[in-house]
């Protein structure tokens, strides 16, 4: 059975033969015997002097003695001397773990000279999180096994209260399925640079170190051992204090797999009213995975980005205009989590309509996303580009043929080799199971609901829960190897900046010249060059930033010229932290407090149901009420689970939204709308302008509604400002500018054809 720090050994609790005898010399030896291989195999790292052996020992002899001179009752037993020897000594062996850890918690974590605490955070600080782990480093795989009864407790849903666990068993199995080498399938890339990775555990440690503090004050103020458990309610005090430094925080963008859709499909039970779809779904559900795994210690915070229908050119949208709920801070950790929706009928129509294959389409979305996250918002930014990470959810049923459903996986991996970025596959992970029955829907959808095959792209809970373990093991799995990583010497020049602790790839290549060392240093046990010769024809130093986009016209004796032409033209947003300190930018400890807001390019901006604040019809005429100076006919209404703005009065239907003295510039609008298909939506049209000061028209456009496929799809609508031609030199040059600070700005919009419209999102920003 599992301590919180270390594991007992398990007895048996089948009644034991018992005599009347003495023991004999041989049973004496016997015991004595077992007693020292226990030690050998199990508890050399709990004794370090020869009375903690005579103790192991005599405890063993005693208890075994205690046995044998009771009762007579139960001679019938099958048990053998030697089973019972056993028995007595690891009961013994387990009462000596127990007090060993009390007594490494009281000596560890109390000052000898006063009996307080001891204050963590003045400790193992150059080892960071890294401290913690055994040395050598264990393998992802070798903790994950050896912790399965702390995976399987922390994936209980918080809603399957104790001790019910209504999917008690349906976890089991899953669990039974998904085993640490099929995990270790779906890590398909690691990050070329693993900045971003020492960065967030940095973030995790500094939390955990402070947190750790107050547990222990409160421990020895309540006379509590290290196995007895902290009241809940008490963590939940201890987590909320806001003077510990800040979480970690993940963000997931996804459609509506991501979203949960399906989730509360299981074979367990039909009763799961209380599972809401968000808090179903795996992002939902890592959070408490986490501080359950941790011991109640909240370090992660993940937060869920999801709207169903979207997909990665969505995605781009949202993170390039911050299109981010109210409260989610600029995150330390992006998973990109669109790839069903990527390869969803309705991807596959774009493609058609910008006369290209879904493969190029994928590539060109996929690429311009990797692009946009891993370049700085702003130079000498204070929140550097995150850690992204894609995740290839897919298995197929939008496509039937098994080589079209490999095209998202054949995407993302090109994708992550050649911009160096983590890559995990479920897909990978469970293929063979789904392939080798494709009946089964525990790790996909139900394609034969009914016994009929059929098109089902939402899978269901089993998926979900699954998904939790693939995507904790992979982080886990980039824990053990940034540890495994040799550790810089403190002299190093490769951590002058107390940014790197540890070599890597991200690092080394930046310091080559292409002479004599390329930047060579003798840290982490290599040894010093010799230095005879000149040895040409090694790399120098890769150009900052990303490389040039991927094209089928990139080739490879033209990629280093385009590389170094892009990295000059962008040099302001590749500086180097000591660059950034020289030029006088002031950096606070970002790590300690909590995480300030993604930079805010846009004056006003939402889109529906992409947050919990704002998924109904009141909340979202709330939203909009403040900016609306003239409405005939336009409502907030949620059909079809599918909430937007849209007309009621028929032709005519018009309002008008105002902002008054702009304190940013507006350079482009643009608006997430629905088409749709059907009587209802045929020749539905909308015709927005946009206005300066009520005078000078900067854009005008007719937007349809209507299409002619039998889907319901969002389309993303920019206008740029300052489109309209004039005659005056003066008003054409404020067109080309948009909207200046201190301008006003207005916008109507009218349904012009068609009876219905629906506006889901609106983005009104710089640029």
């Amino acid at each position: 059975m599992a301590s919180d720090h270390g594991y007992t050994i398990s007895t048996r609790s089948n009644k034991v033969q018992r005599s009347s005898n003495k023991p004999s010399s041989r049973q004496r030896c016997l015991i004595r015997a077992l007693a020292f291989a226990a030690i050998l195999s199990y508890g050399i790292f709990l004794v370090s002097s020869p009375r903690q052996v005579k103790r192991l020992l005599d405890a063993a002899f005693d208890n075994d003695v205690a046995a044998m001179e009771g009762d007579d009752s139960h001679h019938g037993s099958s048990r053998s001397e030697t089973e019972l020897v056993r028995e007595r000594l690891l009961q013994a062996f387990n009462s000596l773990l127990r007090d060993k850890q009390t007594q490494l918690y009281e000596d560890g974590n109390t000052d000898s000279s006063n009996g307080e605490p001891k204050n963590n955070n003045e400790n193992n600080d150059d080892g960071g999180l890294c401290s913690i782990l055994p040395k050598p480093t264990p393998t992802t795989l070798t903790l994950w096994s050896h912790h399965l009864p702390h995976v399987f407790n922390a994936s209980q849903h918080p809603a399957d209260h104790n001790p019910e666990f209504v999917f008690h068993d349906f976890t089991a199995l899953l669990l039974h399925f998904m085993t640490p080498d099929r995990l270790q399938r779906s890590v398909k890339s690691l990050p070329l640079d693993w900045t971003p990775v020492e960065r967030s555990l940095d973030i995790l440690y500094r939390r955990l170190k402070s947190i750790r503090v107050e547990v222990d004050a409160y421990r020895k103020k309540k006379y509590l051992r290290m196995n007895e458990p902290i009241p809940e309610k008490v963590m939940q005090t201890i987590n909320a204090n806001p003077n510990h430094p800040r979480k970690l925080h993940v963000v997931v963008m996804g459609g509506s797999v991501t979203m949960g859709v399906l989730c509360h499909f299981n074979p367990s039970t039909s009763q799961t009213a209380r599972y809401s779809r968000r808090a179903c779904a795996w992002p939902g559900r890592l959070t408490p995975f986490f501080t359950t795994l941790f011991g109640g210690i909240e370090l992660l915070e993940f937060h869920t980005l999801a709207l169903g229908g979207t997909n990665t050119e969505s995605g781009i949208t949202m993170w390039d205009y911050s299109l981010i709920p109210d409260g989610v801070p600029y995150p330390d950790i992006v998973i990109n989590g669109y790839a069903t929706n990527d390869m969803h009928v309705n991807s596959v129509a774009q493609a058609a309509a910008k006369n290209v294959t879904l493969e190029q389409s994928l590539l060109e979305l996929s690429q311009e996303f990797v692009r946009q996250l891993l370049t700085p918002k702003r130079a000498c930014s204070e929140r550097p580009p995150p850690l992204l990470l894609y995740l290839d959810d897919y298995l197929g049923n939008e496509q039937n043929e098994i080589m079209k459903t490999l095209l998202s996986s054949q995407t993302i991996n090109m994708i992550a080799g050649y911009y160096g970025i983590g890559a995990i596959s479920y897909g990978d992970a469970v293929r063979d199971l789904v392939h080798g029955d494709a009946k089964e829907w525990w790790f996909s959808s139900n394609w034969y609901e009914g016994g009929k095959y059929q098109r089902a792209v939402h899978p269901h809970m089993g998926m979900h829960i699954s998904m939790v373990w693939v995507v904790a093991f992979n982080l886990l799995n980039l824990v053990t190897t940034y540890c495994s990583l040799p550790k810089l010497d403190e002299q190093s020049t490769l951590s002058k900046n107390q940014i790197h602790n540890r070599r890597h790839a991200g690092v080394i290549g930046n310091e080559s010249q292409g002479v004599w060392d390329y930047g060579y240093q003798p840290v982490g046990g290599l040894p010093n060059l010799q230095a005879t010769k000149e040895l040409v024809g090694g790399p120098k130093a890769k150009p900052r930033g990303i490389p040039p986009s991927l094209t089928e016209d990139l080739s490879l004796e033209h990629v280093t010229q385009l590389w170094n032409k892009d990295a000059e033209s962008n040099s302001h947003l590749w500086r180097t932290l000591k660059e950034c300190i020289e030029q006088g930018h002031v950096y606070k400890d970002d790590n300690m407090s909590e995480s300030e807001l993604l930079p805010k390019p846009c004056i006003y901006s939402w889109v529906s149901n992409l947050e919990r604040r704002l998924d109904n019809p009141k909340r979202l005429t709330d939203k909009l009420k403040p900016y609306i100076t003239y409405n005939q006919g336009w409502s907030a209404a949620d059909d079809n689970n599918k909430l937007g703005w849209v007309p009621s009065s028929g032709v005519g239907s018009k309002f008008t939204m105002e902002w008054k003295k702009l304190t940013q510039p507006v350079r482009a609008v643009t608006w997430m709308i629905m088409r749709s298909y059907g009587e209802k939506w045929e020749g539905s049209t909308v015709k927005v302008e946009v206005w300066s000061d009520g005078t000078t028209l900067l854009a005008s456009e007719s937007i349809v509604g209507f299409h002619d496929k039998k889907t319901s799809e969002t389309y993303n609508i920019k206008m740029r400002l300052g489109s309209v031609s004039g005659d005056d030199s003066d008003k054409q040059q404020k067109r080309e500018e948009g909207a200046v600070v201190g301008s006003d700005l207005k916008i109507t919009f009218e349904l012009v054809g068609g009876t219905t419209f629906k506006i889901s999102g609106m983005a009104i920003c710089d640029h």
